[in-house]
């Protein structure tokens, strides 16, 4: 009688245990692999995030935009910079390199509190001259103890506009208009140039005056649709002109000289 009646329990004390095990390996091993696939979330989002911040802005190649993602980043950002690559593009909107970006390794917590080393994850991102190349970071092994990078300066010499530009074109024009001198636009230029404060830095060129003459209607600008400066000689009368931002944009009226004497109408706001 004993004999029979410990077979039954010997199978449902087996069974237990194989359901007990089951459910311990549910439990125990999507949570490890749920922990490694959020840090990697994690850290693609950042490395997203931060191509984002630049995605719009224009490189002169893959350097700049490597001191853009550095800066962007901050001193203390949890994505570091850790290769720069230029390649050679056919065409002004292909990519002319890659930068490579390292999420180190950190801490994870599981849904039991659990915590897990993950990490170091690295992304590659290809940028162009309009900004970074179109698709998702492309993920690759982190290659061991990689430095930092920091990216080289930036040496490029960018035309500046003179701390007094409106007021030397101003000057020149109310001379014009006082003394009904008849100039070429090319010699209005060269006075309102020589009026000019030059930058200080070796990194700085002075911003250049243009001059047009539409029908007798002088105008002056000088720098672009960033700090863009614009006079007028009309009727004799000397005259800054401000139309709407978006009207000094490259495919609008643009930062010009033929804007500074266009049409009241052209000039109002298209919002």
């Amino acid at each position: 009688m004993h004999g029979i009646l410990e077979r039954p329990a010997t199978r449902a004390i087996a069974a237990a245990a194989v359901a007990l095990l089951a459910l311990t390996g549910c439990s125990q091993l999507p949570v490890a692999d749920d922990v490694e696939s959020r840090a990697r979330d994690d850290a693609r989002a950042r490395v997203e995030q931060l191509v984002s911040d630049i995605a719009y802005d224009r490189n002169d190649d893959i350097d700049f935009a490597a001191r853009r993602a550095v800066q962007a980043a901050g001193e203390n950002s949890l994505v570091q910079l850790i290769g720069i690559t230029a390649t050679e593009p056919a065409a002004i909107g292909d990519s002319f390199g890659s930068l490579e970006f390292r999420v180190p390794e950190g801490q994870t917590v599981d849904n039991q509190g659990v915590a897990t080393t993950t990490g170091p994850y690295c992304f590659r991102v290809g940028f162009n001259y309009y900004g970074a190349d179109e698709g998702a970071p492309e993920q690759f092994d982190c290659p061991a103890d990689a430095p930092v990078v920091t990216p080289p300066p930036d040496t490029t010499v960018y035309p500046t506009l003179a701390e007094n530009a409106r007021e030397a074109a101003r000057n020149v024009l109310t001379e014009i208009a006082a003394s009904g001198d008849t100039l070429t636009t090319d010699e209005i230029a060269a006075r309102i140039r020589a009026e000019l404060i030059p930058p200080s830095s070796a990194l700085q060129s002075l911003a250049e005056p243009f001059v047009a003459d539409v029908d007798g209607r002088i105008g002056v600008a000088m720098q672009d649709s960033s700090d863009c400066v614009l006079v007028s000689l009309v009727d004799g009368a000397v005259a800054d002109v401000y139309p709407p931002a978006v009207l000094l944009q490259p495919g609008e009226l643009g930062c010009s000289p033929t804007t500074a004497v266009a049409d009241p109408e052209q000039l109002q706001s298209p919002h």
